[in-house]
């Protein structure tokens, strides 16, 4: 049987010879996933895709099990994370929604919701959500196909909980300080505190959501005011308020779509908006969640319009998939 010496040496030798292929297979995965996310219009940080450096490497396979085997005993083959996305949300609740969105995008191998199993112990501690995927051979994500069986993790978290797990990593992992019952305690309680501050805002989030629901917003006294950003995510988020919000940048994209079939006011708008049936295109589209703003109001768009719409809106926001993806859309809706 191969010594574990040898088994490292082997499996570094052929990571080297893999290294260009998994950065380009991270590339292809990230763009993909940043894709789905902002087609999605679900409301992210950032997606930061990247390959485990050699180091890292040989640190994985040299660890030990509770019994004092090597947990890794047959190398690269039982690494699923060398190639690792991380993905940063701004809300818990839309971790949820991304796990959704990427495991009918992949096949998914493994779901482990880190959070909610704590939370169920009742423990305290990291949290997260981390996905082990393999791009499929059918229905491949655009840029993928020279990828198809390549498995990678994915790590969902929220702003605090990613500060919170990068700080506790060095402190812990990488010698900086002693582990002590001081240490422990503090982490506990930075960790308590960043679960009630994910809270509050996820509460905040909920209150802006009613209050534009309620209020009657300022531009209704103009209708003739020009459409900005500003003034669609406002139109929406009080005409969809059970949809969460898109990046802000996607409603000043959003515009310049309504800008090119002819809608440039805000009476405009709210009369195209105001009598749209968005159940009926949530239903005729089958989310597997709530859509964001600008998605739903895309599919909307694509609907009324038709042909005509992909036509005008196929070169807007530097997408070059769009059309085909309103074309599959536009036949899903039709189907």
């Amino acid at each position: 049987m191969e010594d574990h010496d040898s088994v490292v040496a082997r499996s570094l030798e052929q990571y080297s010879v893999l290294l260009p292929r998994l950065n380009a297979a991270s590339d292809a995965i990230g763009d993909a996933i940043r894709a789905r996310l902002r087609d999605d219009g679900l409301n992210h940080h950032t997606v930061q895709a990247r390959v485990k450096d050699p180091g890292s490497v040989k640190e994985k396979l040299d660890r030990l099990t509770a019994d004092g085997r090597f947990k890794y005993e047959r190398g690269l083959e039982q690494l699923d994370d060398l190639i690792g996305v991380r993905i940063i949300m701004f809300l818990e609740p839309d971790i949820a929604d991304v796990a959704t969105a990427l495991k009918g995008q992949f096949d998914c191998r493994e779901d482990d919701d880190k959070t909610s199993s704590q939370r169920r112990n009742g423990q305290i501690g990291y949290a997260g959500r981390h996905l082990i995927l393999e791009v499929p051979a059918g229905n491949v994500p655009v840029g993928c196909h020279t990828f198809i069986g390549e498995r990678f993790e994915v790590q969902i978290r929220t702003v605090l909980q990613h500060a919170w797990a990068a700080f506790e990593h060095d402190i812990r992992y990488k010698g900086l300080a002693e582990a002590n019952a001081e240490v422990d305690r503090a982490f506990t309680m930075a960790s308590t505190l960043i679960e009630l501050a994910d809270a509050q805002f996820s509460a905040i989030n909920d209150i802006v959501k009613r209050r534009q629901a309620e209020s009657t917003a300022e531009f209704a006294a103009n209708p003739a005011t020009e459409l900005t950003g500003d003034i669609l995510h406002d139109m929406l988020a009080r005409l969809l308020p059970e949809h969460p919000r898109s990046q802000a940048r996607q409603y000043g994209w959003l515009g310049d779509v309504l800008a090119a079939n002819g809608v440039r006011t805000v009476a405009d708008a709210e009369e195209l908006f105001g009598a749209a049936d968005w159940s009926g295109v949530a239903k005729r589209m089958d989310y597997k969640f709530p859509a964001g703003h600008v998605r739903i109001a895309d599919d909307f768009l694509l609907k009324t319009w038709g042909t005509d719409y992909i036509a005008r809106t196929k070169s807007l926001g530097g997408d070059p998939k769009r059309e085909a993806k309103l074309t599959y859309r536009l036949e899903r809706m039709q189907d």
